[in-house]
């Protein structure tokens, strides 16, 4: 018998995400306690906390899996795993430096007003490249790991719920909203809200999270990249005193447009929100 049991509402989608941080948090506590006895020297730069990192974004599907599985839905359907043509992946490009570039100048205005808090620092170290091993584990967790597993788990397994419970409109922003509130950054949070908007309208044109994994990916990369570079020579090109230069804005706002636009052409027309589940994946 081939079984078509509904996808999960929003709530389920979302009590399931949580579900699966505080799993994370629980293992990774027990990694701690196993593998690293002298906890409070725990060096924030060191192979282990990078390693704990990387453990922790992969473990974050786990749990949706098991549940997707145990419904009998479609792995691929249910995270929107759907291959996207040539043009697609270079606009998603564009607009992955686009918003990366907008997203740097958001922070800059919002440290004007809000100054960026310490923890801002620990952050830094744990992205610091110190050896190869270094360079390969991190761009595996933050660049690779991190945009696949979040964009599976938000803008595929939830937005696709939110889709098919709520006009799309509503389904992108509240999508976004679990998404900024998840992060638990309230410095991040309007830059994280935007971003995930900009995502979350790419997924859902596409039916594919391939494009957000892409622009969120080239997010996660220019952040590891301005972590561990001497920018002295590259602020002179790239600043205009302590803000983006506006040549740079400009070239990302038109990259943006574009690439926006082109996915409504070719996309000009969609299929339903929500499919057929079959239970093959």
């Amino acid at each position: 018998m081939d079984l078509k049991p509904d996808f999960p509402r929003p709530l389920q989608a979302f009590l399931i995400i949580i579900a699966s941080f505080i799993f994370v948090f629980m293992a990774t506590q027990v990694l701690v306690f196993i593998f690293v006895p002298d906890v409070e020297n725990l060096n924030q730069s060191s192979m282990a906390m990078k390693m704990l990192m990387s453990f922790g974004e992969v473990g974050l599907i786990i749990i949706p899996v098991i549940y997707i599985r145990n419904r009998n839905l479609s792995v691929r359907k249910a995270f929107r795993w759907n291959s996207i043509p040539l043009p697609i992946f270079f606009w998603s490009i564009i607009i992955g430096l686009s918003i990366t570039i907008l997203g740097d100048e958001l922070d800059r205005l919002v440290n004007m007003i809000f100054p960026a808090p310490e923890l801002l620092g620990q952050i830094s170290e744990v992205f610091r490249i110190t050896s190869v091993p270094d360079f390969f584990l991190l761009v595996f967790g933050v660049v690779i790991a991190a945009a696949f597993v979040e964009e599976s788990i938000i803008r595929g397994f939830l937005q696709k719920s939110l889709e098919k419970y709520q006009d799309v409109t509503h389904a992108v922003i509240y999508a976004s909203l679990a998404w900024t509130i998840i992060h638990g950054m309230i410095f991040w949070a309007i830059q994280i809200f935007l971003l995930g908007i900009v995502l979350g309208l790419l997924a859902w044109r596409s039916d594919s999270i391939f494009p957000s994994v892409i622009g969120h990916g080239i997010n996660n990369a220019a952040a590891l990249f301005f972590y561990n570079i001497n920018q002295d020579k590259l602020d002179k090109i790239y600043l205009w005193g302590d803000h983006v230069s506006p040549v740079f804005l400009i070239l990302a706002a038109a990259g943006l447009i574009y690439g926006v636009k082109a996915f409504y052409r070719y996309y000009p027309i969609l299929s339903e929100p929500v499919a057929d589940y079959d239970s093959s994946s």
